[in-house]
C-alpha cells in the first residue's frame, strides 16, 4: 500500500449479496428441476423466473464490462423465454435446466 492514500474499501453494489442468494437458489431449483417430473407449470414457472433473472443478469454483467458472461446470460434469455417458447424434447429441456443452473451457480462463485 502507498503512503498518503486509502484503501477504497467494500465497493461493490448493496443488492450483490441478496442477488448471489437468489442466483443460488435458481441454480438449486433449476438443476433440481432437470431430475424431477417436468409437470406444464414448473416448467413455464421456471422458464419466467430464469428469463427475467437472466436479463438482469445481461444487464449487470454488460454495465460490469464481462462480455461473455452477458452473452451467456442473453444466451439462457433468448432460450428460455415464455413470449415465445421454443419446442424441444423433454430431455434436452432437462439439459438446458442443468446448465443454466451449473453457470447461475459457477458465475457467482468467488
Amino acid at each position: 500500500m502507498r503512503r498518503g492514500k486509502k484503501s477504497a474499501g467494500g465497493g461493490g453494489a448493496p443488492w450483490g449479496p441478496a442477488l448471489k442468494l437468489v442466483a443460488w437458489a435458481l441454480a438449486i431449483l433449476a438443476v433440481g428441476s432437470a431430475f424431477a417430473p417436468m409437470s406444464p407449470g414448473l416448467v413455464r414457472g421456471l422458464h419466467l423466473v430464469l428469463c427475467v433473472f437472466s436479463l438482469l443478469e445481461a444487464g449487470i454483467a454488460l454495465g460490469g464490462g464481462r462480455r461473455w458472461a452477458f452473452f451467456v446470460y442473453a444466451a439462457i434469455a433468448v432460450v428460455v423465454n415464455p413470449i415465445r417458447p421454443f419446442t424441444f424434447a423433454p430431455q434436452v429441456w432437462r439439459l438446458v435446466h442443468a446448465g443454466a443452473g451449473l453457470w447461475l451457480a459457477a458465475d457467482h462463485l468467488p
